[in-house]
């Protein structure tokens, strides 16, 4: 029997999405998640002269390409997460359960949706740090194309993991704990900075999460090759980012089918109701 999904579904989970996309970005909510890059912006414009290390890197560099990588973890597990758990509150997904495919249909829109999520909030910031920063872009077609590589499979290896929290946390608080922790794990994993010079045992425990990759595999698109001199055994070992990074997307699209079915199969009725009085009674 063929496992493949009906055009018609596939149609449904595009046309889902481009509907989630407008209204997002057209209310209120969706115009302020570009504050934060008009914010980064203007910290550019202060520290667009500003070198450091021995390499005399720019600080605006290793800021903009901090930002972008924790773009990419941010709409991929923090946004999928909450939306997910806001669907399972709100009804969404047993409507969605109750449809032939409808799950399915559902959780490829989020596919489909994800990859703009990530890229709208970021967009001024890309634009504005071609004109701040022209050193710290891509400085050719073949730079710009694996930018865009990096920036997908982070997206690609991050959502499954989202899908993950958004079926693991039944509640909006042990959802909010979660993200608090995965902001520490961020700050913890090179994101935003190079970990070469930490204690060894530090730096394995980095290396163990993904997060540390993605934010390798944007540093070495982005800045120039002197800045490698800080990463952990002064190379950026894009190769080996990018492999980490595919082997994370395979675990993640193995293992957040899984939870996303068992979550489905909890849906009802009175699990609905029970989490609106909760939410009545509780505030959360």
């Amino acid at each position: 029997m063929s496992t493949a999904l009906p055009s018609a579904v596939l149609g449904a989970a595009a046309h889902q999405a481009r509907i989630t996309l407008v209204r997002k970005y057209t209310s209120a909510a969706g115009v302020s998640t570009v504050v934060v890059s008009l914010a980064v912006l203007v910290l550019l414009w202060f520290v667009r002269d500003v070198q450091l290390g021995a390499a005399q890197v720019g600080a605006g560099g290793y800021i903009f390409s901090g930002f972008l990588a924790f773009g990419v973890i941010a709409a991929a597990v923090l946004g999928v997460a909450g939306e997910l758990q806001a669907e399972r509150e709100d009804g969404t997904l047993l409507r969605a359960k109750a449809v032939p495919h409808g799950m399915t249909g559902h959780l490829v829109a989020k596919l489909l949706a994800a990859p703009v999520d990530a890229l709208v909030p970021v967009l001024p910031a890309l634009v504005g740090a071609a004109l701040l920063l022209p050193d710290s872009m891509p400085q050719d077609v073949a730079s710009w194309v694996l930018l865009v590589l990096v920036f997908g499979l982070g997206v690609l290896t991050m959502l499954p993991w989202g899908a993950v929290l958004g079926s693991v946390f039944r509640t909006m608080i042990g959802l909010a704990w979660a993200m608090m922790s995965m902001y520490a794990l961020a700050a913890l994993s090179g994101v935003f900075y190079p970990v070469g010079g930490w204690p060894a045992p530090l730096q394995w425990v980095a290396q163990l999460s993904p997060l540390y990759w993605i934010g390798v595999a944007v540093r070495s698109v982005l800045l120039p090759e002197g800045a490698a001199a800080a990463e952990i055994g002064g190379e950026f070992r894009l190769e080996l980012a990018l492999v980490v990074l595919l082997a994370w997307a395979v675990a993640g699209l193995f293992i957040a089918p899984v939870l996303l079915r068992r979550m489905a199969r909890r849906q009802s009725g009175s699990a609905v109701q029970a989490a609106r009085e909760r939410v009545l009674a509780k505030g959360y």
